[in-house]
């Protein structure tokens, strides 16, 4: 999350958030997600049902009264309801933002096909990924078939890499 957010507050002309529609997978603490408010963007912040709590706190301490919109919390659990809570005819995002959701765990099926619902072809994927395991290269491979990756940092000695996305042949269009 510290990379994507560091990417986001030094490239803040080329990546302009502003009045931009966000939203962040997997958001945990909400680090991107307030970064990206304070950005001036339209944010959602997404994750599991048990974790709205503490994402919710998070992000009203961090940005009450402090960025143009206010960020809004939302239920997210990879791959199930997509349609029924993120209808393709009505939500379009400027932004997919993820931070370190890809780790040894049994949803990244379900994660895939996340990121393919809530993509359209003029929406750009920033993912922060940390490599840990094999599956990680798995599923880069995998998200491959779907989108145009582009490596656009990278921190070997934390085996972290910041990745922009795009639906396949839409990245030079």
């Amino acid at each position: 999350a510290l990379v994507l957010c560091y990417f986001l507050e030094t490239n803040s002309k080329q990546c302009n958030l502003v009045d931009k529609n966000v939203i962040e997978i997997g958001a945990g603490t909400g680090l991107v997600s307030i970064v990206a408010s304070l950005l001036g963007a339209f944010v959602t912040a997404t994750d599991l049902p048990e974790l709205l709590g503490n994402l919710q706190h998070n992000i009203l301490q961090n940005t009450k009264q402090k960025c143009k919109h206010q960020p809004c919390v939302k239920e997210l659990s990879w791959g199930i309801d997509l349609e029924k809570n993120f209808p393709r005819s009505s939500c379009h995002f400027d932004y997919i933002m993820a931070a370190d959701v890809v780790y040894y765990h049994p949803f990244l099926d379900e994660l895939l096909l996340t990121f393919d619902h809530l993509c359209k072809n003029d929406t750009v994927i920033l993912w922060a990924m940390k490599f840990r395991l094999e599956k990680e290269n798995q599923f880069v491979d995998r998200f491959q078939t779907l989108f145009d990756l582009e490596m656009i940092s990278n921190f070997p000695s934390l085996n972290i890499a910041l990745y922009k996305a795009m639906r396949k042949g839409r990245m030079k269009a």
